[in-house]
């Protein structure tokens, strides 16, 4: 019985774009977010292009349950108790062994270290990590090694790059590669006004993320205090959910926006609700990338975003949407208001930025994108 490390010895590399790989994508969010999305669209674009892949998830949770439209990955549950989990690891490193995983791709930053674990456990395969947010990793001994160990990080903009390059992270084992978005899954019908409780012909602003810190809510509300002045028949749906439900909703109490401000909780049906908008805000004070308003942008709906991370990849002020500066209510009032108020600059922004998502942040690029950082890495 060949032991696992002389397996990987032995075996030849091989390019990824040619012959198949076997990939293991491992993500132990229970919840579906922009990086859930983002991991499935390269599932299902490996899967089209003939390399085996497999998905390791918590048991129940929704990216474990997915069939990534069509892709039908092999399913792996793994508990994921702590970050420092030798029981996932030996998990891990079983289906390492068993299916002759050439690539370990994790997709968090707890999938991350229980890669890199299976990795030392199996005695082989390579390890990928998605870096997909813009803050700088901790700075304690622990993290400084556990980010030594990945053979390769992708940062899904050019300003994670920068985070990950000021921490360290040697530009041999750094590879940009743009999150991106499906035109199709966005070629929907609008949802009716009606069912997200908003009158025909009231402008309607929406956003679509969690509930949470980064997010920046708080400045929004701030903000829509302002908007309401001049638009006063101006309605918000917020699409998401978090563990700061409760204190928005004491916030929009006491700012008096209870019947402009409506919280959707989490929705399946985001391409309809973005079709249904006049605009597209996100006020976060952090942000990797920005699914969201790359999707809203496939959808040509005007944006408002704030110059958090890699959104100005993204939004060029006047030119593919509106940016303002993070954490300036006044700012970012001022750019809602123009949106409505200046329709023809408006749709020329919202069609110029369709057309660059078209273009720039396709998953065919994405997918080759890593697939070229399968293939550095399997030669190396």
């Amino acid at each position: 019985m060949q032991s696992a490390g002389r397996f990987w010895k032995n075996r030849p590399y091989f390019s990824a774009s040619r012959i198949g790989v076997n990939v293991l994508h491992i993500d132990e969010q229970r919840g579906w977010r922009g990086g859930e999305q983002q991991a499935s669209y390269l599932i299902q674009g490996l899967a089209r292009r003939g390399h085996r892949v497999f998905v390791v998830g918590r048991p129940g949770s929704l990216f474990l349950k997915s069939d990534h439209a069509g892709a039908s990955p092999m399913c792996i549950a793994a508990p994921f108790i702590t970050e420092f989990d030798l029981y996932t690891a030996l998990l891990l490193a079983r289906a390492v062994r068993r299916h002759q995983i050439d690539i370990l791709h994790a997709h968090t930053s707890h999938a991350h270290m229980a890669a890199c674990l299976a990795r030392q456990l199996a005695g082989g395969g390579k390890v990928v990590v998605s870096r997909r947010v813009d803050f700088a990793p901790r700075r304690g001994l622990f993290s400084r090694w556990k980010y030594s160990l990945p053979d390769h990080i992708v940062a899904v903009s050019n300003a994670i790059a920068d985070v990950m390059r000021a921490y360290g992270v040697e530009e041999t084992r750094l590879t940009v590669v743009s999150s991106a978005t499906d035109p199709v899954r966005f070629d929907v019908s609008p949802l009716p006004r009606h069912m997200l409780g908003v009158p025909e012909g009231a402008p309607l602003l929406g956003n679509v993320a969690a509930l949470v810190g980064h997010k920046d809510h708080a400045t929004l509300l701030n903000a829509i205090t302002l908007v309401i002045k001049h638009l006063p028949e101006l309605h918000l749906v917020i699409a998401g959910e978090g563990v700061l439900r409760p204190r928005l909703e004491a916030r929009i109490a006491r700012l008096d926006l209870g019947n402009a401000v409506h919280l959707l909780g989490h929705r399946n049906d985001v391409p309809r609700l973005l079709r249904a908008l006049d605009a597209f805000v996100l006020s976060s004070n952090l942000e990797g990338r920005g699914g969201a308003v790359l999707e809203a942008m496939i959808c040509e709906v005007p944006v408002v975003a704030t110059a958090a991370g890699g959104l100005p990849e993204l939004v060029v002020h006047e030119k593919t949407g509106f940016l303002s500066p993070v954490g300036d209510a006044d700012s970012l009032a001022t750019s809602i208001i123009r949106v409505f108020q200046e329709p023809a600059l408006a749709r020329e922004m919202a069609v110029r930025a369709a057309s660059n998502v078209r273009e720039k942040f396709c998953i065919d690029a994405m997918v080759e994108g890593n697939i070229r950082v399968y293939e550095r890495v399997l030669a190396e």
